[in-house]
């Protein structure tokens, strides 16, 4: 309520601030205009009356400006400097009259406006009369003191604005009784005299003054609601009219010759006399009877106060800004508060901190007139204790309906609360029992109907599903399910409900039946906790697990052995497990252990076939196994590979899949003939059959070997058969190889083997007759042919020791531009027809190596460059340091290698396909070897070739310092 007030003053001033300020405006406008047109009507009002000079009429525009500026709160600082502005000069103006009357002085304020048209008949022009300039003295002093808001700044505007009103009320008084002497004064300044509109507009500025300041001073008194303030306004209209029309009647009748003056002056008196004595009986008998009003308001008051006291229910009285005023007690037993403790404080006090915003929305919606009745919330007691209470609160008015108050009945109501919750626990017991045992029957059918599925699902889904029923017939927050024999060993599967995707992530690996939960797997009954870390074997949550208190574990049960482990928990805060949750749970156990096991077998059985589908699948050989009838039932990817569709033909046992299956000689394998129909019809066992079978992917006959078998039952019934087919290319390729290589060594052996043998048979039969140069000649082609035996047989054995891992290396910190220096000049001869160009790229640190058999693999890589570069060309040998190693490339000018054949260079005894005239003679072994060493010394090898221009050999060798002493391979 003061807030709206305040809000309303400073939004929009007073209607007697407006009409003051108007009044007087328009006052002092009226007569400025008269002066301006010399119209009398404006400035006298009458013709022979005092008119309002100049000089008063600024001083009302300027009071009128004054009050409407100061008259209303809320204006900014430029306002209302301008308005104390205008209020300090109209008390300068009104004074300096004031001291030319007293002083004798002329200052010459008279002549400000319109001097030639203010003619008075005396040395004062222009002047207003001293009562008038009284009267706007008073007014600026007033209108000074309005923005200053103490006590005595009240007083003083006040007692300023009555004399003025007095003397205002005077001169209008005057004017309605035709006596001069109250508007002017004839004997001292018989020219002059307050003029009628400046009297009015006096008045109405006096009454804006005292309504600017409603709080305090005469206004206050005559708009306060107490007795003194309505007898005021009843009577101070007759007190100030009646006397005034009376005295005017009583002159009208002694004009017109009726009665003597002085008859007039007499009946006036004692009319007024009996008028006022009349008034004042009535405002004793209005005084009486609010008197008798009052006594009856106390009378009640009393009344009600003695049945609030004595009322069972707690009776709370409180003012508007929710301040308590009344307390019986009923609300002292209630709350455990004196009244001494809690009158004066606020009724927020009575509630919990987290209802007090409730509260206070409460307060406001009953200052804008609302009720409440038996509305329930909770309260809070001298203790600390919080309690259910009803509430019944009504607003509270005075005799004009305005409101002042509340009024509060609070009554406790814990026991029926009480009652009530444990009714409705009754009920909600109830209801949970038959949702729990109606959950277990839809459980039951849930299992039922997975376990149904299980060829399209798992035993994971068989426990997801029990684990998610159990968990909602429990009311837990999360629920998992594990199965294990060990506990070693981890729950496998281990089943979680409840836990986000993110949660389970962090937990990665399934937890091992320990601490709480291998009690609960050992065991053969529930385990009840209320909070898990009470329990003796409890060692604690893993990372990231979420948090837990309340713990339900059950095992499942299955003839007498525990074939799963069912564990619920809830979060911290929520209420533990009771026995009608363990048994509903239990009762679910029982009901789904069979379940379980179910699934479990049927999960062995399926993992036992997913091996063995898996050993088929992966097996290096074709395999085939058919049924009875003869009809596929598996085939393994390699066993598609020689599967052929042909649409609208199948083989005799009505397979899509066809088989051309032929002899070693190419001719058509017959039906009765084939394994397959063997092991079926005949039940022999077919072993080691070569034939050829077409490859679809190689679109051609590939050599195999057919074994085949059938399959028996426990009585020795056959069930099936089962079909595998060894593909034998590699074996066939490889007697082929070494068929070549036999042939090759056979050739390369015998040439040598042939030389050695005709220049010794030479040298047997010419001895001595030879001459010497032909002697040394027969004897360097023995010499030659015994080395190229020794290298042939060297890489023969380098070869048998790569394939067996058994290499030695001597390796140490070799220099290897150095070293390649010297390997290009010792390797003239294998190089001859071809400069070596030995190329240096910056600084190469020291390798770790075998100096003998880096320098074997750089021979290799030279000897093979001259071989297959183009005669006459050049050969690089290029050296450069890189981030872990050296690197060595041997490059050569000639016809390439072709991209295809790039793969087979490294293999043993492969060489490429002769071009051209030239023929080059060999094992295939020599990059082969080459590989070997460079991988022994934990390097690298490897080729590029552009067909018609260059061919590079690439070899990296590590350095020194992240090498071993010694590497055996």
């Amino acid at each position: 309520m003061g807030e709206g007030g305040s809000t309303e003053r400073s939004g929009r001033a007073p209607l007697g601030v407006v009409v003051g300020a108007a009044c007087s405006v328009l006052a002092g406008c009226a007569a400025l205009l008269g002066w301006w047109t010399r119209e009398t009507a404006l400035t006298s009002i009458a013709r022979g009356w005092p008119s309002m000079v100049p000089n008063t009429a600024v001083t009302l525009i300027l009071a009128g400006l004054s009050l409407g500026l100061l008259g209303r709160e809320g204006r900014s600082a430029p306002l209302r400097q301008l308005g104390q502005a205008s209020a300090a000069a109209v008390a300068a103006l009104a004074l300096a009259p004031l001291a030319e009357y007293v002083f004798g002085w002329d200052l010459g304020v008279d002549r400000l406006l319109f001097p030639a048209r203010v003619d008075f008949p005396s040395r004062f022009p222009g002047r207003p009369s001293p009562n008038t300039a009284l009267c706007c003295a008073l007014i600026g002093a007033a209108l000074l003191s309005l923005p200053v808001k103490t006590p005595r700044a009240c007083r003083r505007a006040v007692v300023c604005v009555l004399a003025a009103a007095a003397l205002a009320l005077t001169a209008l008084s005057g004017y309605l009784l035709g006596v001069g002497y109250f508007y002017g004064l004839p004997p001292l300044f018989p020219f002059t005299g307050m003029a009628l509109h400046t009297s009015i507009a006096l008045l109405a500025l006096s009454a804006g003054i005292l309504a600017a300041r409603p709080d305090c001073g005469a206004f206050a008194v005559l708009t306060s609601s107490a007795p003194g303030g309505a007898l005021l306004r009843r009577l101070l209209p007759f007190v100030v009219l009646v006397p005034i029309v009376l005295g005017r009647l009583f002159l009208i009748g002694a004009d017109r010759g009726a009665y003597p003056i002085a008859a007039s002056f007499a009946l006036a008196s004692a009319v007024t006399t009996l008028f006022l004595a009349t008034v004042l009986w009535i405002g004793a008998a209005h005084l009486n009877l609010v008197d008798q009003a009052r006594r009856r308001a106390e009378e009640a008051r009393a009344f009600l106060a003695a049945l609030a006291h004595s009322s069972d229910d707690a009776v709370i009285g409180a003012d508007l800004d929710g301040t308590i005023l009344s307390w019986n007690p009923a609300a002292a037993r209630l709350y455990g508060h004196s009244a001494g403790e809690v009158i004066g404080r606020k009724v927020l006090a009575l509630y919990p901190p987290e209802l007090a915003a409730e509260a206070e929305a409460h307060l406001e919606r009953l200052r804008r007139g609302e009720r409440f009745e038996h509305f329930e919330t909770a309260g809070r007691t001298r203790d600390g204790r919080t309690i259910d209470v009803e509430v019944t609160v009504s607003t509270i008015a005075d005799e004009d309906g305005r409101m002042t108050g509340f009024s509060s009945i609070c009554r406790d109501i814990g026991r029926r609360k009480a009652m009530e919750a444990a009714v409705e626990r009754a009920h909600a017991a109830e209801r949970r029992l038959r949702s729990q045992l109606e959950a277990i029957g839809a459980a039951s059918a849930a299992v039922t109907e997975a376990l149904a599925s299980l060829s399209r699902s798992d035993l994971p889904s068989v426990l997801e599903v029990i684990a998610l029923h159990a968990k909602g017939i429990s009311g837990a927050d999360y629920a998992a399910i594990g199965i294990s024999e060990d506990d070693r060993r981890p729950f496998d599967p281990w089943v979680p409900c409840g836990v986000a995707a993110e949660e389970a992530a962090q937990l990665r690996t399934p937890p091992r039946p320990v601490g709480v939960l291998g009690a609960v797997a050992r065991g053969e009954r529930p385990v009840r906790l209320d909070d898990v870390r009470a329990h003796p074997d409890f060692i604690g949550l893993p990372p990231h697990h979420p948090p837990i208190h309340a713990f339900l574990g059950v095992p499942f049960r299955f003839q007498d052995r525990t074939v799963g482990n069912l564990y619920l928990a809830r979060r911290p805060g929520r209420p533990p497990f009771d026995e009608d949750d363990e048994r509903a749970v239990a009762l679910l156990a029982e009901r789904t252990c069979a379940a379980i096991e179910t699934a479990r077998l049927y999960r062995s059985e399926a993992s036992e076939r997913r091996r063995l589908q898996a050993v088929v699948e992966q097996m290096p050989e074709a395999a085939l196994l058919a049924d009875a009838e003869g009809r596929l039932i598996t085939c393994n990817r390699l066993a598609m590979k020689y599967a052929v569709r042909r649409e609208g033909e199948r083989d005799p046992w009505d397979n899509a899949a066809l088989f051309d299956l032929r002899s070693p000689s190419g001719e058509p394998v017959d039906w009765p003939d084939r394994p397959l129909t063997r092991a079926l019809c005949r039940g022999e066992v077919v072993t080691g059959a070569e034939g050829l079978l077409w490859s679809a992917a190689e679109r051609a006959f590939v050599p195999v070997l057919v074994n085949a078998a059938p399959v028996r039952s426990d009585d020795g019934e056959i069930q099936g058969a089962v079909t595998v087919f060894q593909d034998i290319t590699a074996l066939k390729e490889m007697e082929r190889q070494r068929q070549e290589w036999t042939g090759i060594i056979a050739h390369d052996l015998r040439q040598p083997i042939q030389v050695i043998a005709t220049a010794s048979h030479l040298l047997r039969r010419r001895l001595g007759a030879l001459p010497a140069a032909d002697s040394e000649k027969q004897i360097g082609r023995i010499s030659d042919s015994v080395d190229r035996l020794r290298r042939m047989i060297d890489d023969l054995l380098d070869a048998s020791r790569i394939e067996a891992r058994q290499l030695t290396l001597d390796c140490r910190p070799v220099d290897l531009r150095a070293l390649l220096g010297e390997i290009v000049e010792r390797s003239a001869g294998a190089t001859e027809g071809h400069a070596v160009r030995l190329d240096v790229q910056g600084d190469v640190p020291a390798v770790r190596a075998d100096p003998g058999r880096l320098e074997q693999i750089v021979t290799n890589l030279l000897s093979n460059a001259a071989r297959y570069g183009e005669p006459g060309r050049d050969i690089v040998v290029a050296i450069r340091a890189g981030a872990a190693g050296a690197h060595i490339a041997v490059s050569n000018q000639g016809p390439g290698i072709a991209e295809a054949m790039l793969p087979h260079l490294f293999k043993r005894f492969w060489r490429a396909p002769e071009r051209g005239p030239r023929r080059v003679r060999g094992a295939g072994l020599g990059l082969y070897i080459t590989r070997g060493l460079v991988e022994a010394h934990g390097g690298s090898i490897s080729v590029e070739s552009t067909p018609g221009a260059t061919t590079t050999f690439h070899v990296t060798v590590p350095f020194a310092r992240g090498s071993a002493r010694a590497a055996e391979t």
